[in-house]
């Protein structure tokens, strides 16, 4: 199953077309908005420029959409190239506006909010922004260099690793391998194997470890001095405060995770005894039985929507249209990007999904989750363009909750042992968005300010953070071979979204409130749930979650996801022992 392009655009030509003629009415009705003071007026001159923008998004969609499919192409990079040059401009308009907005006075900005209050939310936080926003020109300047600033640069380290391929004997066979091909072998139930993987993948990232070190010293210099010249107090507060979120949340999730690691420690204990030997980090996923279970992708579909419409018919319906219409981008090959996700830039197409499938369990989890994040975007379509998105703290809610209703339904299915491996891997998926992905956040902190202090951080340096992060989680529990200090250049977030990772344990925490509610109130709950993802940006993800019983700042919030961690590592060492 692979994308259809043409289900968005008829060719390349059409979608670089739209995108002009779109840029071209977002100037006019930006001109007007300038020269607009009446708040009737302004709220339906606001309603056109944002049905302009989700017009262009249209023609962004399709040009990430078209990249990751084939990096290699030369017409890809064109398109992206050219339409990514045109979104530089419609951000300048963007910024534009929200300049003029943020310079009327609150009584006219409620005043617009009475003509048309879809715009509330918004417009309040225009209102909050004001204090980090810069002066028109300075806007412009930030608006126009994007393309050529941290997200261009960003490019750079994308477009080399998805031309990566690797040599490495399987079972006896020399075979060349993606980078998710390799990434997959993490999973084998041959030790060796895993190990050789694993070196073989670091120890490619080290050959170019000039570009690597250039290029992340380079976006972490742009997103730092942007984030000074908005007055933010440390770097990773810009972020914080585009996720509508406080430092002190941010901040006690960073440091309950740093407290809790000894639910990892004594789990990879037990799994290194099951296993029968000293775990190294190339053996962390490595699978509890040495029956490999295998899913062929029409099982994994009949699984996944088992799930959801045992959920919800509705939204099982949702989700089963993806797999009708074929909008998932399903098999890895050479020049596909790496990894997974689902993409929806515009109200006016619906969501598509992208995974490297490689047929074994953890695909079959990674496939419900990016499917969850796309019964989130339809759902959210029923809002306008400027509210269908949401924060990326709870842009991973929907995601995260549809792997536990896989996961629940799927250990039904299975042997003891069977489930036992299920178990695990559900565990390792968590500690990979909670414990890993916090390891990330405090890497990235430590790595902005030594380059901050002393200008550049060499690759020895950013290699010796990682390490002692490393150190911090694991502890003596899992060796840590050289060459896995050098992980860090791997992680496309850090590179392309500065202090996007803690997202992830954020929603990760958070889902697990949602499903214990889930399972506490039965059907009760699935009405608000679903009006909650219908919501989509439209209000803040406090007054968001308040309708679902969710407060992330009460006292032992973040405690309690992982006294839930801790007692799916015992159920699992419990049910160990019993053998």
């Amino acid at each position: 199953m692979e994308w259809k392009l043409e289900q968005l655009f008829e060719n390349d030509e059409a979608a670089i077309e739209n995108a002009r003629v779109q840029l071209e009415e977002v100037k006019r009705i930006a001109s007007e908005i300038e020269r607009e003071n009446a708040p009737e007026r302004l709220a339906k001159l606001i309603r056109d420029f944002e049905e302009h923008m989700d017009e262009f998004a249209k023609s962004i969609q399709y040009a990430w959409m078209r990249y990751s499919i084939d990096t290699e192409s030369a017409e890809s990079q064109k398109v992206l190239g050219v339409i990514q040059q045109l979104a530089s401009q419609v951000h300048e308009q963007d910024a534009i506006v929200e300049v003029k907005l943020a310079a009327l006075d609150d009584s006219a900005l409620e005043e617009v909010i009475k003509f048309d209050d879809n715009y509330e939310h918004l417009i309040r936080r225009i209102i909050e922004r004001r204090k980090h926003l810069l002066s028109k020109d300075a806007e412009q300047v930030l608006a126009l260099t994007s393309v050529s600033r941290r997200d261009g640069i960003a490019k750079i380290h994308s477009r080399l690793e998805s031309s990566y391929t690797f040599e490495l004997e399987v079972d006896g066979e020399k075979k060349v391998l993606t980078v998710e091909e390799i990434k997959a072998l993490r999973r084998s139930t041959n030790s060796d194997l895993r190990k050789r993987a694993m070196r073989v993948f670091f120890e490619r990232f080290k050959e170019d470890s000039i570009v690597m070190t250039e290029v992340y010293n380079l976006v972490v210099k742009d997103y730092d001095t942007e984030s000074r010249l908005r007055r933010f107090p440390k770097p990773i507060s810009m972020m914080n405060f585009a996720n509508e979120v406080s430092d002190e949340v941010v901040d006690r999730l960073i440091a309950v995770t740093n407290e809790k690691t000894e639910i990892l420690r004594k789990y990879y204990d037990w799994k290194s005894k099951m296993l029968g030997e000293k775990l190294t980090l190339a053996d962390v996923y490595a699978p509890i039985s040495n029956k490999k279970r295998e899913f062929t992708f029409e099982e994994a579909r009949d699984i996944i929507l088992e799930s959801y419409y045992a959920f919800d018919e509705k939204a099982g319906s949702v989700v089963d249209g993806f797999f009708k219409e074929e909008r998932i981008d399903l098999y890895p090959r050479k020049g596909k990007v790496s990894g997974a996700y689902c993409i929806y830039s515009t109200t006016k197409l619906p969501p598509y999904v992208l995974t490297n499938f490689t047929n074994n369990m953890y695909d079959v989890m990674t496939l419900a989750h990016e499917l969850g994040h796309g019964l989130h975007g339809m759902l959210s379509r029923k809002q306008t363009f400027f509210n269908h998105d949401t924060p990326l703290t709870l842009a991973e809610l929907a995601s995260v909750f549809g792997e536990f209703l896989v996961f629940d339904n799927l250990k039904r299915k299975l042997s003891k042992e069977e489930k036992m491996a299920l178990i695990a891997s559900k565990i390792e998926d968590i500690f990979a968005t909670t414990f890993r992905q916090n390891m990330f956040t405090n890497f990235e902190i430590r790595a902005h300010e030594l380059i901050s202090k002393n200008g550049y951080a060499g690759w020895d340096e950013l290699s010796g953070i990682y390490h002692e992060e490393l150190e911090r989680v694991f502890g003596n529990v899992v060796e840590i071979p050289e060459w896995y200090n050098h992980e860090w250049s791997s992680i496309p977030h850090i590179y392309e979204t500065p202090f996007y990772v803690y997202a992830y344990n954020f929603a990760q925490c958070l889902v697990i409130a949602l499903y214990q509610k889930y399972l506490e109130e039965g059907k009760a709950f699935v009405g608000k749930y679903l009006q909650l993802l219908e919501s989509g940006g439209r209000h803040s993800p406090e007054e968001l979650l308040e309708k679902v019983g969710i407060d992330v700042s009460k006292e032992g919030f973040w405690e309690n996801a992982f006294e839930f961690v801790d007692g799916l590592v015992e159920e699992l060492i419990g049910m160990g022992n019993e053998q």
